[in-house]
């Protein structure tokens, strides 16, 4: 309780610090779960079809852009989170209260902030779906764009029949329930992998504050 009220006064004499925290917290997860929806919805969208809308090398080409694009914003953000989380460590050496408990109340504050952020991204999605789709589109199309020579058009026969568009809406593709059971799953995973990465960053700082206490001593 005492960590809990002590994280509780420093997000109210550290608002904007806070808004900052969710405000970067809210960007990831929207591009990590963003990311990840669009590797699932290129197999729904693909599957979905009486036809095949791309061929093996193609879709294996748009896995590849996604897949390489989540790898580098995941490693990315960890990399933006253990500067933040160091800079947060370092400005409270002057602190009385010990590091190990400065830490745990950063670590809360960070759960927190992520919570607040997924709650958030929840609630856009489900009010402002078309708006999110559209979005989800234009990262869509980059990947598509990627391709070189793909047609705008597949014919169902190959030579004749029925023309389905690769650019139409997902929304023409997908139902919104399918769309809803994507966005949670991948958010799931979203706030699986920064609540880890939290979590290793908190024992890596408590072990480099373990190990400075010795040679404090001495």
């Amino acid at each position: 309780m005492e960590l809990i009220s002590m994280t509780l006064s420093t997000i109210k004499q550290h608002r904007i610090q806070f808004l900052i925290s969710w405000a970067i917290y809210l960007v990831a997860l929207f591009v990590l779960t963003s990311l990840d929806m669009l590797k699932l919805v290129l197999k729904q969208v693909d599957s979905s079809n009486q036809i095949q809308l791309f061929t093996n090398e193609e879709a294996e080409q748009l896995q590849k852009y996604f897949f390489d694009r989540l790898s580098i914003s995941a490693i990315g953000f960890f990399i933006l989170l253990l500067i933040l989380f160091g800079i947060r460590i370092h400005r409270q050496k002057k602190s009385p209260l010990p590091a190990k408990r400065f830490i745990y109340s950063t670590s809360l504050e960070c759960f927190l902030s992520i919570l607040i952020a997924s709650l958030c991204l929840i609630l856009f999605f489900t009010v402002f779906e078309p708006v999110y789709e559209s979005l989800l589109q234009i990262f869509y199309h980059q990947g598509l764009n990627q391709l070189k020579e793909l047609p705008n058009f597949v014919l169902s026969n190959g030579t004749s029949g029925i023309a389905y568009s690769l650019r139409s809406p997902l929304s023409s593709e997908l139902s919104s329930t399918t769309l809803l059971d994507l966005f949670f799953g991948s958010l799931i995973k979203a706030i699986f992998y920064i609540s880890l990465c939290l979590c290793l960053l908190t024992i890596i700082f408590c072990l480099l504050d373990s190990f400075k206490k010795p040679r404090n001593v001495h």
